[in-house]
């Protein structure tokens, strides 16, 4: 299996579409320079937890009697599970800071 194949089905789920699969590899080439190559699956995962915030839409749809919503518990769920399985701090993850000194 490819990148591109890997990433086109592992964002299915979510509602990802190809273009986005695109625009991912392309942000991603660093990480990822042939999305034709074989996947290593850790490498994908990396680089979709990096590109993750900008993937998911931002507005619910509503438009007379149909909506759309998502199951946002299930996404983040994802995103840690996934994050934490990877070593990675989430970037929802708040950050402690000492500010002892201004007092």
């Amino acid at each position: 299996m490819t990148y591109k194949e890997w990433f086109t089905r592992t964002t299915t789920r979510f509602g990802i579409e190809a273009a986005d699969v695109e625009l991912i590899l392309t942000n991603q080439q660093a990480t990822i320079p042939d999305a034709n190559a074989e996947v290593d699956v850790t490498t994908a995962k990396k680089a979709l937890c990096k590109e993750f915030g900008s993937l998911i839409p931002l507005a619910n749809v509503s438009e007379g009697g149909y909506s759309v919503s998502w199951n946002w518990e299930a996404i983040k769920f994802w995103y840690k599970q996934t994050c934490g399985e990877l070593g990675i701090t989430p970037l929802t993850t708040p950050k402690v800071r000492n500010r002892s000194n201004r007092w």
